[in-house]
Order: structure tokens, then sequence, then C-alpha cells
């Protein structure tokens, strides 16, 4: 005796078929994410100093923030008067910080309560909040020197 089979629109078993189409979505979304990922705006290694009146600026941090507001932020560490970053290609605004302990402070208004370092941007506000430096990252390795003062 012969046995037929009948199509029935149903390959395989309920839970295979739904397998399947969580499979072929799954791996739908993972391409269109990967396409998302691979359009590389570019990015450059800036590297270079920030001096204060002359003398290296000990501690800080530098932004680059896009000026057409197009790509990410990058920021680095300042330390001993050097820094390096990577950053995105076209044209940002540089804004530099850095801070000064002023005194102390209590934490909170208690008895035994710890107390806090009361710190101030060292830095004037046209190199920060109101910034006025520029560049333009254009290539690799670019060097960046920055010399500020407080006059």
């Amino acid at each position: 005796m012969k046995q037929q089979l009948r199509d029935n629109g149903n390959s395989g078993s309920p839970k295979r078929s739904l397998w399947t189409r969580r499979s072929k979505l799954l791996i739908i979304v993972a391409f269109a994410l990967l396409a998302g990922c691979s359009e590389d705006t570019g990015k450059a290694t800036i590297g270079g100093t920030v001096t204060l009146d002359g003398e290296p600026l000990k501690s800080g941090i530098i932004r680059f923030v896009p000026v057409d507001g197009q790509t990410p932020t990058a920021e680095a560490v300042i330390t001993e008067g050097k820094f390096s970053a990577q950053v995105p290609l076209g044209e940002k605004q540089v804004s530099i910080s850095s801070s000064k302990v002023v005194g102390k402070r209590q934490a909170y208004n208690a008895p035994g309560s710890p107390t806090v370092d009361v710190v101030e941007e060292l830095l004037p506000p046209r190199y920060n909040v109101q910034s006025e430096l520029t560049i333009n990252v254009d290539e690799d390795n670019q060097p960046a020197d920055f010399t500020l003062t407080n006059r």
C-alpha cells in the first residue's frame, strides 16, 4: 500500500514554521543594522597640546562638537598638557574645560557630614561655554595645539 503525502501549505510543524519566520526576520534585521553601521563617516586621530599662559594645562577635558550637528561629539582627557582623541571628520567647535579647587564645604547639613571640594572653572568662558575655538578635521593623525591665556 502506497502512502500519499499531501501539501497543505504547512511544511513542517507549526513550531518549525514559526521558528523559520523568526529566523528570517532576525537575519533581515541583522543585515539592516549592519548596513546602517557600515556607513563610516570617517574619523581622524587628533592629538596635541594645550597650554595656559605658556605652561602645559595640568588637567582638563577637550571636546570636539560638530558644527553641523551631523556627527557624534568626541572628547579626551588632557593630562600634563597632552591629549589624543578619535574625532569624526568635519568642522568642529572645540571646548576646553579645567576645574580648580577653591574651597571645601559639607556635603549635606548634618553633624558628621563629609566635606567635598568646591570647584570653579579655571579657564575663561571663551574656551568652553562660549568657545571661539574651531578645527576642521580632515585627515588622520592631525596635530592640534591650543595656546590659551587667562588675560
